[in-house]
């Protein structure tokens, strides 16, 4: 049994990395080495993504999807987490959540009879069911205070971050590649070629 451990956030300027030392001490909890990291920035509400389609395609039956929390994984409409759970399944993936001790019996008891894996799976689905209700309704409130803002006359967007497109500009001029910066600066291609047009 493998266990790899997958780590996302939604943005470029969230650290994805921020949950790996969480992992590895619940790892070490059950003496176990988690044999490699899945990192990436993308939105939970995206049934394609990169690592996590990496890990699955690594992945052998039996093997451990640790996750630091349900919506690191998965913030889909019911449907979607449906397809992505049962890719997970039919390679034979066991998910582990950090915060659900109901997902950790592969680890308590070395197996999992009928019993425990229909609890797991009515847990992960909870799971699911509750980061997408949570993405949903914070998008809601976060509509609901622009519209506020909007009609208050107090709306100015989103602000763009000054001193980042200043970096940039600057990097540009030394003649580093879009990649460099993305490296040197943590941003993405597609504010380098925004700043671009702008300028």
């Amino acid at each position: 049994m493998l266990i790899r451990g997958y780590l996302r956030a939604s943005t470029t300027e969230q650290d994805a990395q921020r949950a790996k030392e969480e992992l590895k001490a619940f790892g070490t909890k059950f003496d176990h080495r988690i044999a490699g990291y899945y990192i990436e920035n993308q939105s939970g509400t995206k049934l394609e993504r990169p690592e996590l389609n990496k890990i699955i395609e690594d992945s052998e039956a039996g093997d451990v999807l640790l996750i630091e929390k349900m919506d690191r994984l998965t913030r889909l409409p019911w449907g979607e987490w449906k397809t992505l759970k049962a890719r997970i399944m039919e390679k034979g993936l066991i998910i582990v959540v950090a915060d659900q001790p109901m997902t950790h019996t592969v680890f308590t008891s070395g197996e999992q009879n009928s019993i425990t894996l229909a609890l797991t799976e009515f847990m992960l689905d909870l799971g699911a069911a509750m980061a997408r209700d949570d993405y949903e309704t914070r998008h809601k409130r976060q509509a609901q205070g622009i519209a506020k803002a909007k009609a208050e006359g107090k709306y100015r967007g989103r602000q763009p971050n000054l001193a980042l497109h200043h970096d940039i500009l600057d990097q540009l001029t030394l003649g580093r590649s879009y990649s460099q910066i993305q490296v040197k600066l943590g941003c993405s291609r597609a504010t380098i070629a925004r700043v671009v047009k702008e300028n």
